[in-house]
C-alpha cells in the first residue's frame, strides 16, 4: 500500500518524485515504465507524446546552437559578403585585428568630383545637402567625406549662412517651394451648395 491509500508501483513513484524539477524526464520514465509492465508497442497517444519531447529537445538545442553562432558573428570585426574569398589564415585573431580598426577614407565625393567646397558657397542645394532640415551641419558619419572636405564644407556652411544667402534654422525657401511643388496635394472635396458659390 502507498501513501494515500494507492496501489502502484514504487520504481515509478520514486522516479517521478526524483525527477520533479524535470518533468520531461519523469514523463519520459513512466513511457519507459509502462512500456516494461506491457511488454507490447506504445499507444499512437503515448507516441506522439514521446515525439513531441524528441521535437522540444532537438529544437532547445538548435536555438542555444543559433545563440552561439550570432554571438560569434557579433565578435567577429570583418563583415563577410557572398562571394568573397578567404584562406584559414583570414580568419585568425591577428587577422581580425586588423579589420577592427577603422580606416579613414582615402577619396569622397568632393575629391572625386573635383570641386572645392570654398567655392561653392553660394550653391544652395550644395549647401542643404550637408544640412539637416533643422539648419545643423551633418557629422561625418552621415555625409561620408574626409577629415580635410568636411572641415571646408562646415566652412562653406557657416560662410553662406553668416553672408545671409541660407537660412540657418531651415533649408533654402527654393528647395522648400521645390518640394512643395512635387509632393501630391491632397484636395478636398468641394460643396455643391450654389449659395455658397462666389459669382
Amino acid at each position: 500500500m502507498l501513501p494515500g491509500g494507492g496501489k502502484g508501483k514504487p520504481s515509478v513513484i520514486r522516479r517521478v518524485a526524483g525527477t520533479r524539477h524535470n518533468p520531461t524526464e519523469a514523463l519520459q520514465g513512466l513511457l519507459n515504465d509502462t512500456r516494461r509492465d506491457r511488454g507490447g508497442p506504445l499507444s499512437p497517444e503515448e507516441r506522439r507524446q514521446v515525439l513531441e519531447q524528441t521535437r522540444e529537445r532537438v529544437s532547445v538545442k538548435d536555438v542555444r546552437a543559433n545563440v552561439v553562432t550570432e554571438n560569434y558573428i557579433r565578435q567577429m570585426p570583418r563583415r563577410w559578403r557572398s562571394g568573397d574569398v578567404y584562406s584559414p589564415r583570414d580568419l585568425s585573431p591577428r587577422e581580425m585585428v586588423k579589420w577592427k580598426q577603422a580606416k579613414a577614407p582615402k577619396k569622397d565625393i568632393i575629391d572625386m568630383l573635383g570641386i572645392s567646397p570654398l567655392d561653392n558657397y553660394k550653391n544652395f542645394s550644395f549647401i542643404s545637402e550637408f544640412m539637416t532640415v533643422m539648419g545643423r551641419i551633418k557629422h561625418n558619419k552621415e555625409t561620408g567625406l574626409r577629415p580635410v572636405n568636411q572641415r571646408k564644407v562646415a566652412k562653406a556652411i557657416r560662410r553662406a549662412i553668416g553672408m545671409g544667402l541660407h537660412p540657418s534654422v531651415h533649408w533654402h525657401p527654393e528647395i522648400l517651394r521645390y518640394s512643395r511643388q512635387n509632393t501630391p496635394l491632397v484636395t478636398t472635396p468641394q460643396s455643391t451648395d450654389m449659395s455658397q458659390s462666389k459669382l
